[in-house]
């Protein structure tokens, strides 16, 4: 039988790093974990995190930042880093890449000097967290903005040792069996501090012009070669364009540095960007194009012929494809679409794109567990992070084999239905609308950006087609007429949540914000909205799209307090460009026919705000009214998601996918 002609022809060929051959072009990059043990060695955690997505068929894994010279910088960039700068912590980095090459990948590491100014964690020495503060080091004198931590510049003698100690770190790295070593220069780390004015102000040969700033990161390669030999690959991962302007490093600079680096003998390019300054940069947002940064490694890959990476919010194979197709860059170098679906290059390779779960870009995984010094976990992937108690992503077979009841297809219930399909149970999903995830999350779902949410009912309804034991009901809500057709040992109560409308004066005047998004109702001239939370500043970007002036009352001290950092700079910026007026600590107190009256309240002052329409954004409330009638009727009731208690799309997923294992 002759063989078929591969999908993907670009993204799925072959590629040669060096004298490293890879299957095809697919690079899981770097994803910090903080599943290291407490002295940075390598766990079982992390052997079954990377060998999942070894499995899934990924050329390239590189695996998270290793700190190789914590004599010299002291201070871990997160609590929990994996260190490779001792003897001791080779064996269990052996187990580690023994276990990448038996399921079929090769593998990197990303080695780092340390996080210098912007280094997020304590000292390495435990136990020393208020009893006293190390100072982080740095090129000069110059602190971190986003840290704001106070800094000393190494001394040369550091610097000689630093040097001494990363390549020995290295070595360490390919006595463990890595394939190459990626060194760790993005984001306004240690070494990328001393690449750029925005951090290196030292007036000796480590600082000023380009070259001095380039030498520390020439004499780490130059130290690595010595060590590891000259055939041993060596990757740079480094921001291209650190958006910065004129304060920072830019596109030209770096063609310089690229070209230095090839001469230098470097093996490949992996281009990021941005400093923890621009952080939304260095971790796009969905406010940002897709494959945003590749034009970054369409610069470099014009100035050299070593092979170059490319990333930035390249989550569709379609997309990647056109990226090596089109001669953007050789490899496309994936971190976020890792996390969800481990089987990514598995299933583009099987033709089941359908079946691949993508990335929501909601930034959980960074934003709100890695930079809270939380294990990493991801939103629409419970597994992630779990797969020690899930191999091979195997939920397990329940023994009693029961029929299941989940009232509401929405995130929870549909992760539920998911999980408890898998198990074995029989289950059956009443949705009273007529399509699935037809309530918050279509609403947030309804601005052009945020189409990328759409990806949740479109996973689910692939899924559970396929399963012969699931079956939904669209438009069949669960009634007391109704109830006495559910045949169920076990219900699950997924009905979300509705608009909160509170008891204000005149409040029938104004518009709900979900319907406005939904365009059930229209607005017009001026908007007040009320509620500064996601939904409210959500709902006052897309009525900026639409061509109207908005202005935000907000109760708290700020807007969006609770949204994740990369997106809230976005969306921060967003009203600042377009010089949205902001009335943080006030509240409503009534809507009157054309205005809003709203109270300061610091000083109790009151002022009416004019408008055309007034739409209020004050959050919502359990949608859970079924319960009373269900639990007279069946002996297992659960409620879970919104209808429990209202959060985030990750809490209704996560909830959801718990309460499936427990049936």
């Amino acid at each position: 039988m002759k063989k078929q002609n591969k999908p993907f022809p670009h993204l799925l060929a072959p590629g040669k790093i060096g004298n490293l051959q890879l299957k095809n072009r697919v690079v899981m990059g770097p994803t910090e974990t903080l599943y290291a043990s407490s002295d940075g060695e390598i766990t079982d955690k992390i052997i079954d995190y990377y060998v999942e997505r070894a499995r899934g068929g990924c050329g390239l894994i590189t695996v998270h930042s290793a700190q190789g010279a914590t004599k010299v910088d002291k201070i871990d960039p997160y609590p929990g880093s994996i260190r490779v700068d001792d003897n001791m912590y080779v064996p269990m980095m052996a187990e580690l890449t023994e276990a990448i090459h038996r399921a079929g990948a090769k593998c990197t590491i990303n080695v780092s000097t340390g996080g210098g100014a912007q280094s997020l964690g304590f000292p390495y020495d435990k136990g020393s967290q208020g009893v006293y503060n190390e100072t982080r080091v740095a090129p000069g004198t110059l602190k971190s903005r986003f840290v704001g931590a106070p800094v000393r510049p190494l001394t040369k003698e550091e610097i000689k040792t630093m040097i001494d100690c990363f390549g020995y770190s290295c070595l360490n790295c390919k006595r463990a069996g890595f394939d190459a070593v990626t060194i760790h220069a993005i984001g306004g780390y240690l070494i990328s501090e001393f690449l750029t004015p925005w951090f290196n102000n030292r007036t000796d040969e480590y600082g000023g012009s380009l070259e001095n700033r380039y030498r520390l990161l020439h004499e780490l390669i130059l130290d690595i070669q010595a060590k590891c030999g000259k055939d041993f690959p060596i990757i740079v991962r480094w921001s291209v364009d650190e958006f910065l302007g004129d304060a920072g490093r830019g596109i030209e600079e770096s063609k310089i540095l690229a070209k230095w680096m090839e001469e230098d003998g470097v093996a490949a390019l992996d281009c990021e960007a941005a400093v923890f300054e621009t952080v939304e940069w260095m971790i796009p947002t969905i406010y940002q194009p897709k494959a945003t940064l590749a034009y970054l490694a369409k610069e470099i890959k014009d100035v050299v012929s070593i092979p170059v990476f490319a990333q930035g919010r390249i989550f569709d194979a379609e997309v990647a494809e056109n990226v090596i197709a089109s001669g953007q860059a050789d490899f496309v170098s994936l971190s976020r679409e890792w996390i969800v679906e481990p089987n990514f290059v598995k299933k583009i390779e099987k033709g089941d794109l359908d079946g691949i779960r993508k990335c929501l870009n909601c930034n959980y995984c960074i934003g709100k567990r890695i930079f809270a010094q939380m294990p990493l976990r991801c939103t629409f992937n419970p597994i992630a992070g779990r797969e020690s108690r899930f191999p091979k992503g195997s939920v397990g077979k329940a023994e009693v084999k029961k029929n299941v009841a989940i009232i509401g297809a929405g995130p929870a219930g549909l992760e539920a239905a998911y999980i408890a399909g898998q198990r074995g149970h029989s289950v059956t999903v009443y949705e009273a609308s007529d399509r699935l995830c037809g309530g918050q999350l279509r609403m947030a779902s309804s601005s052009p950006c945020k189409d990328i949410l759409q990806h949740v009912p479109e996973f689910f309804k692939v899924q559970l087609e396929r399963m012969d034991n699931v079956e939904i009901k669209l438009n069949t809500p669960v009634t007391e007429s109704n109830v006495g057709d559910l045949n169920a040992d076990y219900v699950l109560l997924a009905t979300g949540a509705t608009p909160l409308v509170l008891p204000i004066p005149g409040i029938e005047k104004a518009k709900i914000a979900q319907d406005v998004l939904l365009h059930k109702a229209e607005v017009s001239g001026n908007v007040v909205i009320c509620g500064g939370g996601q939904v409210g500043v959500e709902t006052a970007l897309e009525l900026l799209e639409r061509g109207h002036k908005v202005s935000i009352v907000e109760m708290l001290p700020d807007l969006i307090l609770k949204e994740e950092l990369m997106t809230r700079i976005v969306m921060m910026k967003k009203l600042a460009d377009a010089e949205v007026p902001v009335y943080c600590r006030h509240k409503v107190s009534r809507f009157t026919d054309g205005a809003v009256e709203i109270e300061d309240m610091q000083t109790g002052e009151k002022k009416l705000l004019a408008c055309g329409d007034a739409v209020i954004a004050f959050g919502t409330k359990s949608d859970n009214k079924l319960y009373d009638m269900l639990s007279e009727r069946f002996d297992e009731v659960r409620i879970i998601g919104d209808a429990q208690t209202p959060d985030t799309i990750t809490t209704a997923i996560h909830d959801g996918f718990f309460a499936a294992l427990d049936i």
